[in-house]
């Protein structure tokens, strides 16, 4: 069981914790957040994205435009320079589990990984989550911070990623 008390100690970084609270309780509706003032956010030194579910992301900072467009593969260099990063969130359990934690707790969730496809492959962030809420404390969206971990790092995530999947898919022995 997680301790949220110690969750909730965990101390941010300032800027990130201002930009936070520049949205969070501050609109109504879902729709809203698409209008919101993104600006704090878009000068943090990590990868920021929300979004209201993982097929349905709805912003990505400059940082996490520039991580995911440095891995777009590009013949005309000046084509790529204006379009976006072209990326979803994998739909596995363990990595929805986090989220649905994140939303019916209306609490943030440190120390996370995600799965983030692009059109070459895969890559693995790892950060915090947490909720953008309405002004009654609901869970509108999801907002995810992290950085994108190291080649070594990422090498014993698939390790381990794929060695979950196989016990799931063949029983354990």
């Amino acid at each position: 069981m997680l301790d949220y008390q110690k969750l909730l100690q965990a101390r941010l970084p300032e800027a990130l914790e201002s930009a936070l609270e520049s949205i969070d309780r501050a609109f109504d509706r879902p729709e809203q957040l698409l209008q919101a003032d993104v600006s704090l956010f878009e000068d943090l030194g990590l990868c920021v994205f929300a979004y209201f579910n993982r097929d349905d992301i709805f912003y990505l900072n400059k940082a996490g435009r520039q991580t995911l467009k440095l891995k777009l593969p590009t013949v005309d260099s000046s084509k790529s320079a204006s379009t976006p990063p072209i990326f979803w969130l994998e739909n596995e359990l363990a990595l929805a589990q986090a989220d649905a934690l994140v939303t019916q707790k209306a609490l943030p969730l440190f120390n996370v990984r995600e799965l983030v496809t692009l059109s070459w492959g895969k890559t693995w962030f790892e950060g915090a989550k947490f909720p953008i809420r309405n002004a009654m404390g609901q869970p509108l969206a999801i907002l995810f911070a992290g950085r994108e971990l190291p080649p070594s790092k990422q090498i014993r995530q698939v390790a381990k990623h794929y060695e979950l999947s196989q016990q799931k898919e063949f029983g354990e022995n």
